[in-house]
């Protein structure tokens, strides 16, 4: 059992958050912003549900990652698909926080289900009307549509803003909701910090430190769920390689499993494996899915992913010991790897498991800009570069790994023919 506290937790939701706002590299603060404007209105109306209304601001759009250029809008010009993307984006967003996330979310959900209800009934997933529309939802929804005017018109007057939402009110807003939002960013100026995209972080920061800390108790399992739902963001934006980060923690977890090391090491290289690649975020899609190659400048964009990885990693208390261990998983044993051209000594053990696992898969899953690779082939290739490339005891680990899962698959090939 991993012994943790809310805070830690609160961390982990804070980085979901700034991945899902890293998209194309150019950091929006959508959702740290919404957290703390709505933490401010929750806190002026001395509600009993802080904790859950900053996490639902961190998380209200989790289930609108994997689509291209997201933008809440029921505009008659995008089609079908795309309106029903919109309209089930917060069904997707609450399903993920129950189901997915460790802890007592519920509340949580629930907030984040309504956050696009609007007060006249005509609004989504359910036209709740008025009072039946949560309230923290309801806060939600003015956090949420105040920083979408603050970035589609940047540095929009004051009086502007207040006039938007003055304007419907008893249709998208209460008034005793619209108030409390103006009361809000006249108290101690706080429309002049939250305005500045810049300042955003340091808001939420302040609100961190202000928030109760109370034990947790997060075992291994309920670790694994977050850094899966980390992994589904990622592995969602380069439409390649859907399932790499998943996989390279299974190889990585079986390849330790293989060489008997102690379970805390076994669950490291797993969650490792996981998040190895959550610094792609910060990656353009037509550059991950590029099929040509690639020129020199979209090269170094690539190659900076494992730092900002590791710079991710750090921010959350509960994987501080995984930060090399996925952050280098691109070093290579004779100094030709990246991002720091690290020699083999400084190169940890376990980070060599996910690096060949990484390899591995990378090579053999069919990615567009690579001619077909057998598992076989990548295994030669694997071999060929021991102790050049790749760590010996790692290398043999990952053959015999593949071999056994050769194996299965054509024990499986075989019974599927007999059965026809």
């Amino acid at each position: 059992m991993i012994i943790t506290n809310s805070r830690a937790y609160t961390e982990c939701f804070m980085q979901l958050a700034n991945v899902l706002d890293l998209d194309e590299n150019r950091p929006s603060y959508h959702s740290l912003r919404v957290a703390a404007i709505a933490y401010k209105m929750g806190e002026l109306l001395n509600s009993k549900n802080l904790q859950e209304i900053f996490w639902s601001g961190l998380l209200h759009d989790i289930g609108a990652f994997g689509y291209n250029d997201f933008t809440v809008s029921t505009s008659e010009s995008i089609s079908v698909l795309e309106k029903d993307k919109i309209f089930n984006h917060t069904i997707k967003s609450a399903h993920i926080i129950l189901k997915e996330l460790p802890g007592e979310v519920g509340a949580v959900a629930e907030f984040v289900k309504y956050h696009h209800e609007k007060f006249d009934g005509t609004g989504f997933p359910e036209g709740l009307a008025g009072n039946d529309i949560p309230i923290c939802s309801q806060i939600i929804k003015l956090a949420d549509d105040l920083d979408t005017a603050l970035r589609i018109i940047p540095e929009i007057p004051k009086k502007d803003i207040y006039e938007m939402f003055n304007n419907n009110i008893n249709r998208e807003y209460s008034a005793e909701m619209v108030s409390l939002l103006i009361e809000t960013l006249e108290k101690d100026n706080f429309f002049s910090e939250i305005e500045m995209g810049a300042y955003v972080p340091i808001v939420v920061n302040d609100i961190l430190n202000s928030l109760p800390c109370y034990n947790m108790f997060l075992g291994a399992d309920l670790l694994e769920k977050i850094t899966t739902v980390f992994a589904d963001i990622i592995d969602a934006k380069h439409e390649a390689t859907l399932g790499h980060s998943g996989r390279v923690a299974a190889y990585s977890q079986h390849i330790a499993e293989f060489l008997k090391l102690n379970p805390k090491d076994i669950i490291k290289v797993k969650l490792a494996g996981f998040m190895h690649d959550i610094g792609k975020a910060a990656v353009p899609r037509n550059i991950l899915n590029k099929r040509d190659d690639l020129s020199p400048f979209e090269l170094h964009v690539i190659k900076g992913h494992p730092v900002l990885t590791m710079d991710i990693l750090k921010k959350m208390s509960v994987f501080n010991d995984i930060v090399e261990i996925a952050g280098y998983h691109h070093e290579r044993l004779n100094g030709s790897g990246y991002p720091n051209a690290l020699p083999a000594e400084s190169i940890p053990f376990l980070a060599r498991i996910v690096m060949v696992a990484d390899v591995y898969d990378a090579m053999t899953s069919g990615r567009r800009y690579q001619k077909f690779v057998s598992r076989e082939q990548a295994l030669d290739y694997i071999i060929a570069q021991k102790n050049v490339l790749f760590d010996a005891d790692a290398v043999g680990a990952m053959v015999e790994v593949a071999s056994g899962e050769l194996k299965k698959l054509s024990a499986d090939n075989l019974a599927k023919r007999a059965g026809e």
